[in-house]
């Protein structure tokens, strides 16, 4: 195999990785996954206006939860806690036409007068969510909370969910 012919063959490979990167990273699901990975870490960071952009203005799930409704409980959260950390796990993806479900495994820590504490969850039961995102003009909005499992709140979500 002369120069030019190995520098073909190397040329050709490269492109077929770029494109495969390219193709992998800027998938539904890929994308997705970053901007979950965004809203965590604006909520980590105290940044409500970090997260809302990343949130549906018609958000619901069967509790009967909103935009405004989540807003003010992330709110909440935020005002109450400082120095926050959501231990998160991503798992499957489902892509489907315009949308994306990502099953979630989460906890949530925060300290309080200086004592560090868990929030939401624990290593040994921790918080799971399924998640539906879609794809809103100008990207990808959640736009529902499926499934949600907390420890310390199954009985006041079982008792508030919309039949």
């Amino acid at each position: 195999m002369g120069r030019r012919t190995l520098g073909l063959v190397i040329g050709l490979a490269v492109v077929v990785a770029g494109v495969l990167w390219a193709r992998h990273y800027f998938s539904p699901a890929q994308v997705v996954r970053r901007q979950l990975a965004e809203a965590v870490a604006a909520f980590e960071n105290g940044k409500l206006l970090g997260v809302m952009p990343k949130i549906s203005r018609s958000y619901s799930d069967p509790w009967g939860g909103s935009y405004e409704a989540l807003g003010g409980h992330l709110q909440s959260v935020i005002d109450a806690w400082d120095d926050l950390a959501v231990d998160l796990e991503v798992g499957a993806a489902e892509v489907g036409e315009g949308e994306v479900r990502l099953a979630i495994v989460f906890v949530v820590a925060g300290s309080d007068r200086g004592r560090r504490e868990t929030i939401l969850g624990t290593a040994a039961d921790p918080c799971r969510a399924t998640l539906l995102w879609v794809e809103e003009p100008p990207g990808w909005r959640l736009r529902a909370t499926e499934e949600l499992d907390i420890p310390e709140l199954r009985d006041e979500l079982e008792a508030r969910r919309v039949r």
